[in-house]
């Protein structure tokens, strides 16, 4: 006796893996958008630093041109007689110059304000129990990356959704030997390695960007013989930021590079399917 054949519901299930290509779709783009939000704050923090660098290179540019009019005004000492003006005038600036007093004050405090847009922890003063929350261009961008590769990501979504696609892309998931699944495999695959570097060249921008914000509103503001040795050490702190945030730009580029090749992968499989593509309401050969 023959056994009846049980009616399979194809319309539905093809109506859910037509949804599901349509959210590996959709999900591609929102991980395009959110690699392209990164890249901007970064970039808009790399330039928040070199301003801040420029403000704090006129104060140490101010501490030269003093020292250098007081070597003027002593220059001729011993070959003519100095006006009593002229060395009270070197005695001052002698004075300003070795007391190692901030000489222009109100551009640091500027160079920190830049800064702390960059990166800032910020403690909430009323409630001490409170967790210490990050700020700042360099911990969106961090955000942003952690939304798009991280545990529970648009990312791990999109792959989700594309291996359950496979069978009706004629896709053979887990089989390197079919070039749509390997070249699919490896370019996420670099997406998220390159996603987990540029947060970790972030992170150390990150911090150096901290250190200069906390020396520009602490010892490069108060008179001290060691205030010059703080001062170089805040321009070595932005220089790294800023080397750090230039690695971590490149490979935000390099990411958005491999969800583009993602993208054109799941399009070319489309197409080769002879299927309605996520993006056009018709099919793409029409």
């Amino acid at each position: 006796m023959a056994v009846p054949v049980v009616e399979q519901p194809v319309q539905a299930a093809a109506t859910d893996w037509m949804g599901r290509l349509h959210v590996t779709a959709e999900g591609l783009r929102d991980i395009g958008a959110l690699v392209a939000a990164a890249a901007t704050r970064i970039q808009a923090a790399r330039a928040a630093l070199g301003e801040a660098a420029g403000l704090i290179g006129e104060d140490a540019s101010a501490a030269e041109t003093l020292d250098a009019d007081v070597w003027s005004a002593l220059a001729h000492a011993g070959q003519a007689p100095i006006p009593d003006a002229t060395v009270d005038a070197a005695a001052k600036l002698l004075a300003t110059v070795s007391s190692g007093a901030p000489l222009l004050p109100g551009a640091i405090r500027a160079a920190g304000d830049l800064i702390s847009t960059v990166f800032e922890i910020e403690i909430d003063i009323d409630d001490q129990a409170a967790a210490a929350a990050p700020t700042g261009l360099l911990s969106e961008a961090i955000r942003d990356l952690s939304v798009a590769f991280g545990l529970g990501s648009v990312h791990n979504n999109v792959e989700f959704h594309f291996l359950t696609c496979g069978p009706y892309l004629h896709v053979r998931a887990g089989d390197l030997t079919d070039l749509t699944w390997f070249a699919w495999s490896k370019q996420t695959e670099r997406a998220k390695r390159l996603a987990t570097e540029a947060e970790l060249w972030i992170n150390a921008a990150a911090w150096e960007a901290k250190d200069a914000a906390e020396r520009a509103r602490s010892h490069c503001l108060v008179q001290s013989p060691e205030r010059n040795e703080h001062m170089g050490e805040l321009q070595v702190s932005l220089l790294m930021a800023t080397r750090y945030a230039d690695k971590a730009l490149a490979a935000v580029d390099m990411v958005r590079d491999a969800v583009e090749s993602m993208d054109q992968t799941l399009h070319q499989a489309i197409g080769n399917s002879h299927i309605p593509d996520p993006y056009h309401p018709m099919p793409i050969w029409l």
